[in-house]
């Protein structure tokens, strides 16, 4: 599959950032990571499918090679960088209706075509904060309209997936969330039927929407 990883890299510490999430929003906590209400603090390790880790795997050996580019630049903030890739069904473009920072600021977030490519993303924060955000993507503006949720702390190797109706994003209900997951999360709309699935690796984060 074609790839479209960052051409510019520089050589910092990355961190990393994604989503938001509904009212009704979810704990890490089952393989599929969803539970609501509970109220533990134990980041359960989640598992990819075999084709989710292939398309992972891919992205992270390519993430290696810009690695090896060299910058002179001072480390006086972190970069992370993220890939999103869509896999809807209906080939839907997916637009940016909510972002959020707790640390740290992104370049402009891309829409992202249904394409086999991925599109990059960019955030920068203080070193000594790390990046800390989310950003939602939806498939229309109709009340039919799906969202998919990526939030990602840097600093902690953490990251936090949702999917589901279009509605107000909590961000302070997703910052408890994605402060109870681990470095994998995967999660399927159990009503609509919308996926998503990250992983953070370092400086990359890695993420995947489909329905």
């Amino acid at each position: 599959m074609p790839l479209l990883i960052l051409r510019t890299f520089y050589k910092y510490v990355v961190l990393y950032s994604v989503w938001s999430i509904s009212e009704t929003s979810l704990h890490c906590s089952s393989s599929q990571g969803i539970k609501v209400k509970a109220k533990t603090t134990m980041a359960a390790q989640q598992v990819l499918n075999d084709e989710e880790q292939a398309i992972f795997d891919e992205l992270i050996s390519a993430a290696s090679k810009e690695a090896n580019v060299e910058s002179d630049q001072p480390t006086i903030e972190v970069v992370t960088w993220g890939s999103i890739r869509n896999y809807h069904k209906e080939k839907a473009t997916l637009q940016v209706i909510d972002q959020h920072d707790w640390s740290g600021k992104p370049r402009p977030y891309d829409h992202i075509p249904a394409t086999s490519k991925s599109v990059a993303f960019r955030h920068t924060a203080p070193v000594s904060e790390g990046s800390k955000a989310g950003v939602v993507y939806a498939d229309g503006v109709e009340n039919t309209a799906r969202k998919w949720l990526v939030a990602f702390d840097g600093k902690a190797q953490k990251v936090f997936v949702d999917a589901g109706p279009t509605g107000p994003t909590h961000w302070e209900n997703v910052e408890v969330r994605l402060n109870e997951c681990g470095s994998v999360h995967r999660y399927q709309d159990p009503v609509f039927g919308g996926k998503a699935a990250a992983m953070i690796k370092g400086s990359y984060v890695f993420v995947l929407f489909s329905n």
